[in-house]
């Protein structure tokens, strides 16, 4: 359940991050190299063994919510092949199971293009998780989420380097280890 609220955050603090990023490859290469990083803590501490192909880590889809913004943000691209390329994206998310699936991908699209609106941001997200809730039931404990987000202030926080995303892959190998050993 703390995952289903926590996606919500690092979607919107993703937007944040790409708005404010000095360097978006670097950023890019960052989220890739963890999602690479993680899919064996996640694998060991979901399915108890080293590498499983039909479920990926949540990294994988925030850079593929990453890539999407590259996309929508574009001024290379006509609107027709970005739609065609998010399309892409999204179909791909869904066939390489990616966690959170298609909603990965569009969660991060609407934190984007309703930024300067609380109420768009909150309807088109919650209706999102709505539908997510349909193939998930605890989805709807993401909106919770939504009141760290509404009491932002728009300030940069405090530097922590890496720590949030080594928390992630820390975080799973910590359950793996007290599933298998202590339970």
């Amino acid at each position: 359940m703390v995952g289903r609220l926590a996606f919500v955050l690092y979607s919107f603090l993703l937007v944040e991050g790409f708005v404010h990023s000095k360097n978006l490859k670097q950023y890019f290469i960052r989220l890739l190299v963890f999602a690479v990083l993680s899919e064996i803590p996640f694998d060991l501490a979901f399915y108890g063994t080293w590498l499983e192909a039909s479920h990926q880590n949540v990294f994988f889809s925030l850079s593929a919510g990453l890539l999407s913004l590259f996309v929508v943000s574009s001024k290379k691209l006509a609107s027709d092949l970005k739609v065609l390329y998010v399309v892409g994206l999204v179909t791909l998310c869904n066939i390489l199971r990616f966690d959170y699936y298609y909603l990965g991908v569009f969660q991060v699209l609407c934190f984007y293009a309703y930024r300067s609106s609380v109420v768009k941001k909150f309807l088109t997200v919650g209706i999102l998780n709505v539908f997510y809730m349909f193939r998930i039931s605890i989805q709807s404990v993401a909106v919770v989420g939504f009141l760290p987000i509404y009491l932002y202030n728009g300030k940069e926080g405090k530097k922590t380097g890496l720590l949030y995303y080594t928390y992630y892959p820390l975080h799973l190998l910590i359950y793996w280890v007290i599933r298998r050993f202590l339970i």
